[in-house]
């Protein structure tokens, strides 16, 4: 079961938060100031939590020699992707504003989280064998941070390769503030009209409409640049199916990637 709970994770989110936010109403403060608080808080925890991902790729773009992420955010946790993605869905529950989204979201992530890093440790040791120990050993929180090694972690941030870790996070970057916007939007007008909310309205629009655009972009850009890697790779002497996909998957060869 957690086999394939890990293997479809990147699908259970969508649909469950979907059917959640779809069923479930936001509930509004008695003033307008308290729910901007809250959305604002929703945002911010998102916002960490995008960029404790971005701070995980840019940091780990090359690996030491044991092939182990241990930079970064890696000093202070073992999944740091992972305590990434769950900030921000917390952020997003915030920018709901349920009281009923809390247990009947969290919770299960919780769980489903617990279940994949369990056989993530599992691959990385059969993986990396003692290297990994090591690593395991020293660093003994899974997902909430061990900040005795905040220096390590800051001094190991450098260098920070900018461009890694936007080519590995645009999508979730553009998903994250379309979610935010969406939520906003629907709250706003669920609860004071859309007369009222309009101008706030658009401005949010606006923010989804950028974040689809530059998804779209940027997806077709790295769809044709893998095409043109392939086609040229075809054409080098003694190139081969095994070679292609070993120029495709080399950034994950070094490390099992969450």
């Amino acid at each position: 079961m957690a086999l394939r709970v890990r293997r479809y994770r990147r699908w259970l989110a969508p649909p469950l938060a979907l059917v959640l936010f779809s069923t479930l109403e936001p509930c509004s403060f008695e003033g307008e100031l308290l729910d901007d608080l809250t959305t604002c808080a929703g945002v911010v925890l998102s916002a960490v939590g995008q960029w404790w991902r971005l701070w995980a790729w840019g940091s780990n773009a090359v690996v030491n020699q044991s092939g182990i992420r241990d930079r970064g955010p890696y000093a202070l946790m073992r999944h740091p992707l992972y305590a990434g993605n769950f900030l921000i869905l917390l952020g997003l529950t915030v920018t709901f504003n349920n009281p009923w989204a809390y247990p009947l979201l969290l919770f299960p992530f919780a769980y489903l989280y617990h279940l994949i890093t369990r056989v993530d440790e599992q691959r990385m040791n059969a993986h990396f064998g003692a290297d990994y120990q090591a690593y395991a050993e020293k660093n003994m929180s899974r997902l909430v941070p061990h900040f005795k090694e905040l220096k390590v972690a800051v001094s190991t941030t450098a260098p920070f390769n900018w461009l890694y870790a936007w080519r590995k996070e645009y999508n979730s970057l553009c998903a994250v503030m379309a979610g935010v916007a969406s939520l906003a939007i629907y709250r706003g007008a669920l609860h004071y009209g859309w007369e009222q909310t309009w101008h706030e309205s658009r401005a949010w629009l606006l923010v989804i409409g950028l974040c689809g655009v530059l998804a779209i972009v940027l997806n077709l850009k790295r769809y044709i640049g893998q095409k043109m890697n392939q086609a040229s790779l075809q054409l080098s002497p003694g190139a081969t199916p095994e070679n292609a996909l070993a120029i495709q998957d080399l950034g994950d060869k070094k490390t099992i990637s969450p």
